[in-house]
């Protein structure tokens, strides 16, 4: 994509969101920011190749999105929620958080439970500076009935997040791109 591109991901995902945090900081009154993203540490994952090589580095923006966030002096609550389809189904006692930006077994999620989610935690004092990722229970009933039980145990972020996944990405993109293009090819070959 054009860089230039109002909806370019760099612009949305990371110059909006230093506009917005710049905003929140001068404004006095905003206590904290929440925004939903995605998980952008794995840039030699499959998705991810394909995701920013399609898509403007997207993953790849939007993680520099969440260094800015913790680098600001607002606080943050970061979700990183699964899959989000209208059509996830939502079984009773299915609701799965990790803190720390820990890594769970992705798994959709109606868009209105991280609606949800992200309402509870500007309730929650201690979700304050907090990558959280959320998903529906790998197993139907294995998890809680409520956000709040489980914002009950969430604690700020205590890891340090990597710096260097921008470059990582874009590396992960020209490498594992010409090797997916490569493939196309090879199997373009084969059926012709």
């Amino acid at each position: 994509g054009n860089a230039h591109d109002p909806a370019h991901a760099k612009n949305v995902n990371y110059e909006g969101m230093k506009s917005l945090l710049a905003a929140a900081a001068g404004s006095g009154t905003c206590k904290r920011v929440v925004r939903i993203t995605g998980k952008g540490e794995t840039p030699w994952s499959f998705f991810s190749i394909l995701l920013n090589g399609l898509g403007g580095m997207a993953k790849a923006w939007n993680y520099e999105g969440e260094r800015l966030m913790r680098a600001c002096s607002v606080d943050y609550t970061i979700v990183r929620p699964g899959v989000m389809s209208a059509r996830a189904e939502l079984p009773p006692s299915s609701l799965a958080l990790a803190d720390n930006g820990g890594d769970m077994k992705v798994t959709p999620i109606p868009p209105g439970a991280i609606a949800d989610l992200c309402v509870d935690c500007l309730r929650t004092p201690n979700a304050a500076r907090a990558t959280l990722t959320a998903m529906r229970s790998a197993e139907p009933g294995a998890g809680s009935g409520s956000w709040g039980q489980l914002l009950a145990g969430v604690r700020p972020d205590r890891r340090a997040f990597r710096s260097d996944l921008l470059e990582a990405h874009q590396t992960a993109v020209r490498v594992g791109g010409t090797a997916l293009a490569l493939a196309g090819l090879a199997l373009a070959s084969a059926a012709a």
